[in-house]
């Protein structure tokens, strides 16, 4: 296996930055990871080499505003002007980079939590790039996300800097549905129950700034998009989807909000959609006590769709 850290591409406000994870004998099959919020490529390390020893050739970039990815008035936690439409544009100028190098590969999209509406933001808009589309972690539709994108854009006037708690009513509300342990109440205990995992994150910069304003507004925009009726009817009806979800991700609503994701998709015409939720799993599905399992379950699934 090859491993070439920290090539570059530009953007409109830099370099976005990646990962190349080249097998030693291609299936013929890429699969792009697209990351979550407030964290960066190295964090997949692990389910790029396992992936990569099964064959595929894999990438992944830091989103603008996350890890290497920053520059000008983009920094950690800032996507910049319409920063959710600019990282899915980002998104497009990687897959183009990528089928340069493989042209005869089948593309497959993964996508974690916020990299999974980028994802499937991409799926609306860039649905003839895909040959499938793995979504992990993805949040569930929020009623209230048109008021929290007036009220971030009105904090905004008012000269507010930074992301006040209030954003936190919006990441985490859910969090308190269910009765925890004390210990993992506090932070980002709810997306891992793995406490060493948890530990990494808190000694990492990468993983320790807040989302701005400005990229609150952005997010929630793009996720009214991501959950409302497609512009067009699918042309690919039969392009395979899977979600991939822990029953204790409240990202999810324990379940509940997965499934209407999954409804919704299929609501859309799409036809081979499949869901699979783990007992006991909480956000980060690769980052469990059971991710060999979900691994395993992933490549399961890739292979029966001939991937």
């Amino acid at each position: 296996m090859k491993i070439i850290k920290n090539s570059s591409f530009r953007s409109d406000f830099g370099d976005v930055y990646y990962d190349e994870y080249i097998p030693d004998c291609t299936n013929g099959v890429v699969i792009a990871i697209a990351h979550g919020m407030i964290e960066h490529k190295d964090r997949y390390e692990w389910l790029c080499t396992s992936l990569a020893k099964k064959g595929y050739n894999v990438f992944i970039n830091d989103h603008r505003g996350h890890g290497e990815s920053i520059g000008g008035n983009i920094v950690w936690g800032e996507m910049g002007e319409n920063g959710f439409e600019k990282a899915v544009d980002d998104m497009l100028t990687f897959h183009n980079l990528i089928m340069q190098k493989f042209p005869f590969h089948r593309f497959v999209l993964l996508g974690h939590s916020m990299g999974s509406l980028l994802s499937r933001r991409f799926l609306q808009l860039y649905e003839d790039k895909l040959d499938a589309l793995i979504l992990t972690g993805t949040p569930s539709p929020n009623k209230m996300l048109g008021f929290g994108v007036v009220l971030f854009r009105i904090l905004e006037k008012m000269g507010v800097k930074g992301s006040p708690k209030i954003s936190d009513l919006f990441s985490f509300k859910s969090q308190f549905k269910r009765k925890v342990p004390q210990k993992d109440r506090f932070k980002t205990h709810w997306a891992c129950s793995d406490e060493e995992i948890i530990k990494l994150r808190y000694k990492d910069p990468k993983c320790q700034f807040r989302f701005t304003l400005n990229s609150f507004a952005n997010l929630f925009e793009g996720m009214k998009k991501v959950f409302s009726t497609y512009p067009h009817s699918p042309q690919k009806r039969h392009l395979p989807v899977l979600f991939l979800s822990g029953q204790e991700d409240i990202c999810g609503e324990y379940g509940k909000g997965v499934e209407k994701s999954y409804h919704h998709i299929k609501s859309q015409g799409y036809e081979d959609v499949t869901l699979k939720l783990y007992a006991n799993a909480r956000h980060e599905v690769f980052n469990e006590p059971n991710k060999l399992e979900v691994l395993d379950d992933m490549l399961v699934w890739l292979h029966k769709q001939g991937f």
